[in-house]
């Protein structure tokens, strides 16, 4: 399974092209992902709604994650459970059935009470052992797909989603360029928890010799991209990506196709909704512009431990009034709650199976017979509420401009485990922050000294920067830091 494969008819109706910007994910993370929407309903149910659920809402990029395979094992490990239900529904039905039959008997003679309430007594006795079967099969199905997808994802891989624009968009978040935010929130959306961020400012109309080139934003960030990865091993990726602000101003960038749609809601709704990734022509005006709502980033991002560690600087510059402005951001995200490790322990085979999930079934059955009915009205009305939240989202938006589709919290932000509790994970996190910003004021002065500028206000500013990141790193991973 790769991030690239197409499926169905109609494929590629907007599908991001591969470039050398997109580096595949990392395998360890999305592995871990996939096999805990098998163990774990609740983040089952949340890759579901982030990924999979129809809405005008923009999709949330899960950096170093391969969204369709996420989305393709969220979508089996929630069906395992529907099928369980539905099972459970059935044999409610069947023993109460049966039940009212023998007490039909009974009234009309032809059973005595005594045989009435023998009756009773073995349907509940036979409704518990089917009930404990079923839940014991679903968890057995379950507890395999993990561990199947957690060592070999090519072995048994689900199927593909049920609908091609869901696929789709999916394939776009893998080549994400563009998030669109929420206007209370920070940009950088699935990006982790922020270590530091710092600005610059140079005044570029002292030159120490005459004709040097013109300094824009545009080109300072075009520099970075092609100086930056090579200096940092391992080589980090690079990319430009815009960040657009929710709300009315969205409107004003191109993240809304337009055009006929299919009668099917669904197909709409995923053909409405903003998109992850635009040409590269999209988004070039932004770059020299300062736009209140959308602006591009020179973005790299180091990748370690199998993408458990995920360090992102973001960079911004732009000149006005023979003034340099520059911006930089690092994020990181960190490994993975401990409880998804579990997978990688857990022992295969009939024997062991029957040892670790024969109590659970035999606990749970009864509670999951009795709340099988209500699960599936539940599924039937949560489904009808979309639709009307679907509607009423139309309305919203033909009478106000303002509705703010921004992007909310990555499922792979929800999941990690932010109190650097490993160490070593920890020491990279460091590492890696303190030479992207390192790394990255040498290469602005570098840039700065090709188009003649003097740089004496630079190298102050830098200097108390990275004594800044220094101290920062000690507060956040100890005195041994730095």
């Amino acid at each position: 399974m790769t991030v690239n494969e197409t499926t169905g008819a109609g494929a590629g109706r907007h599908l991001a092209q591969p470039s050398t910007a997109s580096a595949p994910p990392d395998d360890l993370v999305t592995r871990l992902l996939c096999a805990a929407c098998y163990l774990h309903d609740d983040i089952a149910d949340s890759a579901v709604s982030a990924l999979l659920r129809p809405t005008r809402r923009a999709l949330s990029p899960n950096w170093q994650v391969d969204h369709l395979a996420l989305a393709r094992h969220a979508a089996r490990a929630r069906q395992l459970r529907d099928t369980r239900d539905s099972w459970l529904n059935r044999e409610i039905w069947y023993v109460t059935g049966t039940a009212f039959i023998a007490l039909l008997l009974t009234v009309s003679g032809v059973l005595g009470p005594f045989n009435f309430v023998l009756i009773v007594l073995f349907l509940l006795f036979w409704a518990y052992v089917v009930a404990v079967g079923i839940v014991y099969f679903q968890m057995r199905a379950a507890r395999r797909s993990a561990i199947g997808v957690a060592l070999d994802p090519a072995a048994d891989p689900p199927p593909p989603l049920r609908h091609v624009s869901t696929e789709e968009a999916l394939r776009d978040l893998n080549h994400c360029n563009v998030v669109l935010y929420r206007a209370d929130s920070q940009p950088f959306v699935g990006s982790g928890v922020k270590l530091d961020g710092w600005q610059i400012t140079i005044d570029i109309s002292r030159r120490t010799r005459a004709g040097a080139g013109p300094v824009t934003g545009a080109e300072l960030q075009a520099a970075l991209l092609e100086m930056l990865p090579g200096r940092i091993s391992p080589r980090p990726t690079g990319g430009h990506r815009l960040y657009v602000r929710g709300g009315a101003g969205s409107l004003a960038v191109d993240l809304y196709r337009y055009g006929p749609v299919e009668r099917n809601r669904t197909e709409q709704l995923n053909f409405r909704r903003p998109v992850a990734w635009l040409p590269r022509g999209v988004l070039r005006p932004y770059f020299d512009r300062r736009d209140e709502n959308a602006r591009v980033y020179t973005c790299f991002q180091q990748s370690t431990w199998g993408g458990q560690v995920v360090v992102t600087l973001f960079v911004h510059a732009h000149v006005a009034n023979q003034t340099l402005f520059v911006e930089g951001q690092v994020y990181a995200l960190r490994p993975l709650h401990s409880e998804l490790y579990e997978v990688r322990t857990l022992p295969v085979g009939t024997a062991p199976e029957l040892q670790a999930l024969g109590p659970i079934a035999l606990t749970e059955a009864t509670s999951l017979l009795l709340n099988a009915p209500s699960e599936i009205m539940k599924k039937s009305r949560t489904s009808r509420l979309r639709t009307s939240n679907a509607v009423e989202a139309d309305n919203e938006i033909a009478q106000r401009r303002d509705v703010d589709f921004g992007a909310v919290r990555s499922v792979r932000e929800q999941v990690s485990n932010f109190d650097l509790g490993e160490h070593f994970a920890a020491g990279d996190e460091e590492l890696f922050y303190q030479v992207f910003t390192r790394r990255s004021l040498e290469c602005v002065e570098e840039f700065l000294t090709s188009r003649g500028v003097d740089t004496a206000e630079f190298s102050g500013q830098s200097t108390e920067i990275i004594s800044k990141a220094t101290a920062n790193a000690r507060s956040v991973y100890g005195e041994s830091a730095g």
